[in-house]
């Protein structure tokens, strides 16, 4: 960052206002990411849970209840549903049976819509396929621990495989994968590689001992959409900021580039202070608790417990 003083909430309130002014990427993943894999997922998806019946109408609710029902069965319950990747792959499968009970369209193929960070070109690190595979395959083989098991071990391979890829491909395309979005995409995917791998511990029960990391890439000079003449931009922003609240002239104050660092324009600076902070959220995750602590993670989830809407007998 120009500014090491710059705390994660005033790069994100200086962002939201530059936003306003110049469309740059929101590079900030969904909320499940963080919830779902964090050491109080259980606590998440509950709320998350309640959350997506309670926007629903009895008839929506009717339904959402019995797709729910027809992926686990009367009991209702999902082996380890309340850690991990089982966590996440549940949050999805909440937000699609919502959106197919209200009507929408929702494609099987492409990533999952809302859980990554959209890029305008619509390239996304083959990751993003890898995770939205596993993630929509989970539900469906949960209670199967043989199952579960042998598709995790296939998935985590297939992972590496994706790396070695864009390794192959960075020579050849890297204004490609070297874009913001994609850096953002390229690091959660990352992120859900290692988690992927503790679940695979968890299941096997093995310690941290044996977890073997997946090589991430290391992220230089990311090519940023501004989406704007950024020289214009910076006096518009400049002027906002004269003009906003205490707060928000607290932060600028805070996360200003030094005199000696200025680098491009004052729009690169403050999207690149949120992009830094974004790319570096698993660092913030793992520094919470110790990897020990989330193998040892074993908690179901009781859907029908949980439930809003009638859970038919």
């Amino acid at each position: 960052m120009g500014n090491m003083q710059c705390p994660a909430e005033d790069a994100a309130l200086l962002a939201s206002v530059a936003r306003d002014i110049c469309p740059f990427p929101n590079y900030n993943p969904s909320p499940h990411f963080i919830n779902m894999l964090s050491i109080n997922s259980s606590l998440h998806l509950k709320n998350h849970y309640t959350a997506v019946q309670s926007s629903l109408t009895p008839k929506q609710l009717e339904d959402f209840t019995q797709g729910l029902r027809t992926t686990f069965g009367r009991e209702g319950r999902v082996t380890l549903g309340g850690v991990g990747v089982v966590a996440l792959s549940l949050a999805v499968l909440f937000d699609t049976l919502a959106r197919q009970v209200r009507g929408e369209c929702v494609s099987e193929s492409e990533p999952i819509p809302g859980l990554f960070v959209k890029n305008l070109r619509g390239y996304y690190p083959p990751h993003v396929y890898t995770v939205s595979k596993y993630l929509r395959l989970v539900p469906h083989i949960a209670n199967n621990p043989t199952r579960m098991k042998e598709e995790t071990e296939r998935y985590h391979k297939q992972f590496i495989i994706d790396e070695q890829s864009l390794d192959k491909m960075e020579e050849n395309i890297t204004l490609l994968i070297n874009e913001d979005t994609t850096a953002v995409n390229e690091m959660l995917g990352e992120f859900i590689a290692v988690i992927l791998r503790l679940h695979l511990l968890r299941i096997t029960n093995c310690t941290a001992d044996e977890l073997v990391p997946v090589k991430g890439r290391p992220y230089g000079d990311m090519i940023l959409n501004l989406n704007c003449d950024p020289q214009i931009a910076d006096k518009d922003f400049l002027a906002k900021v004269q003009k906003s609240d205490n707060r928000t002239q607290e932060a600028f104050e805070n996360c200003k580039p030094r005199s000696d660092n200025l680098g491009k324009t004052l729009l690169h600076h403050i999207a690149k202070l949120e992009l830094t902070d974004v790319l570096t959220l698993p660092l913030v995750v793992a520094g919470v608790v110790s990897v020990d602590s989330m193998i040892a993670q074993r908690e179901d989830f009781d859907l029908k417990a949980s439930a809003l809407g009638k859970w038919a007998e």
